[in-house]
């Protein structure tokens, strides 16, 4: 290794140390009181106590949140019903204990993300975990805990799988994302253009089963209250400012849009699927990016599983420089929304014009950092 590399890694590492100072003073200075796992709690509890059919009805989630925190507003939780019986154990411990294990987990999520995803490699691993506390949407994790970071995981952890020729645990495992389906929801579908057709079945079949199940346990009339309430969640402005839909409008020409996007996605990946599955991956991450009619602070961090993958796949340094801005993009996201749909367009297409490469042969990676 020449002596400028060496001193350029010694200042990305130096930069992310001051960003992660930055991020440590935001979490200090945060002036949040009610943590997103507040209301996940609340939702949660509301589920057990009046069942999954009423805990869609805005009245219901306020009562559940007044009898644990009184005089606290109402944000409205629209995850599906699996959501809910995930965190169902945790209401049986109080809320503080349940906040900080909650808290934990997610950190421990993307930490476990960045470490299954970084080349076998001390500094790999060092840079890795340095990106994702250096990352502005990620002191969100310590001051609200969001559940992008479980979503994330499961990426890692179906990539690893599928590496591995074990797709139909892949399958299984990226069905995790449905407890948000809108942070992930293309990443099955470009892994069957790409020819991973044993994963995306497996996929399916967990998904159907918990579509039906949720289904069934809210009944007709709960079904109505969870689309009424999700349409309301997705008419706040505030939750638009990382979609298509300011500059397209809420219809016919978003739409079409969506589903050139989703079209281009599943094309995209099948020009990709010589490449491994990592192009793959972080294309159906970025294709999704771009399909979200609305997204929360907190779901920014997804945008750091493609910038992992595509790092593990080598491309020398005018990749890692692109992909550096890529992640400063992200960074900047959670001040200028535009520059998350600007991230998540330009790196499909930075792909395919960068296409074809040789397939990277095992550990290439590895040993080229």
């Amino acid at each position: 290794m020449s002596p400028w590399s060496r001193r350029a890694r010694v200042a990305v590492l130096a930069a992310f140390a001051d960003l992660t100072a930055f991020n440590a003073y935001q979490v200090y200075h945060s002036p949040t009181r009610w943590p997103d796992f507040a209301f996940f709690y609340s939702f949660a509890w509301a589920g057990l106590k009046y069942g999954d059919s009423r805990m869609y009805d805005p009245s219901i989630q306020l009562a559940a949140v007044h009898a644990f925190f009184p005089g606290a507003p109402l944000l409205v939780v629209v995850n599906p019903p699996p959501f809910a019986w995930l965190l169902a154990p945790l209401t049986f411990i109080p809320y503080p204990v349940a906040l900080w294990m909650w808290t934990i987990s997610m950190i421990g999520a993307l930490a476990v993300a960045a470490f299954l995803l970084a080349p076998a490699t001390r500094y790999s691993r060092i840079l890795f975990t340095a990106s994702w506390l250096a990352f502005l949407p990620a002191y969100l994790l310590f001051v609200s805990a969001p559940l992008a970071p479980l979503v994330v995981l499961s990426l890692a952890l179906a990539w690893k799988l599928t590496t591995g020729k074990r797709e139909v645990a892949a399958g299984l495992v990226l069905s995790i994302g449905l407890l948000k389906p809108t942070l992930a929801i293309l990443v099955p579908f470009a892994l069957l253009a790409a020819g991973h057709r044993r994963l995306f079945v497996s996929w399916a079949a967990a998904s159907a089963v918990l579509v039906l199940a949720s289904a069934a346990s809210l009944g007709v009339g709960g079904i109505k209250s969870y689309v009424s309430m999700s349409e309301s969640f997705a008419a706040n402005a505030y939750y638009l400012r990382w979609s298509l839909v300011p500059f397209l409008g809420d219809g016919v020409v978003w739409a079409a849009a969506v589903a050139l996007i989703a079209l281009a996605t599943v094309l995209i990946s099948w020009r990709l699927r010589h490449g491994g599955p990592e192009p793959v991956i972080a294309v159906g991450v970025m294709g999704s990016v771009l399909v979200n009619h609305h997204m929360t602070p907190g779901d920014l961090m997804m945008l750091l599983a493609p910038v992992w993958l595509l790092l593990r796949t080598g491309g020398g340094q005018l990749r890692a420089g692109l992909l550096g801005l890529a992640w400063v993009g992200g960074w900047l996201a959670l001040i200028f929304p535009v520059l998350a749909l600007v991230v998540a367009a330009a790196t499909p297409v930075g792909l395919l014009a960068g296409w074809p490469h040789p397939a990277l042969e095992p550990g290439r990676a590895e040993r080229e950092s």
